[in-house]
């Protein structure tokens, strides 16, 4: 992340893979920046429309069980 956006490279990967069908949940590591508005311009990208789900920034301190726990919480099956 960078001052809340995600790398152009991610921008050009929504823009161009089909993810038609699929269901994308963004989630990103910072030290500092939040997730802003990344995952919104992101989807907004996506021609394929996918599914988007809420995402979420994890910071460099965040364990393992933070991360599976918030995966839980999704209730993916």
């Amino acid at each position: 992340m960078w001052w809340g956006q995600a790398p152009k490279i991610m921008y050009t990967f929504v823009e161009h893979y089909n993810l038609s069908g699929k269901t994308v949940i963004p989630f990103c590591t910072s030290a500092s920046s939040e997730i802003g508005t990344s995952a919104t311009n992101l989807q907004a990208a996506d021609t394929s429309q996918a599914t988007w789900l809420t995402g979420r920034r994890f910071s460099g301190s965040s364990s393992e069980s933070d991360v599976v726990s918030w995966l839980d919480e999704l209730e993916l099956q």
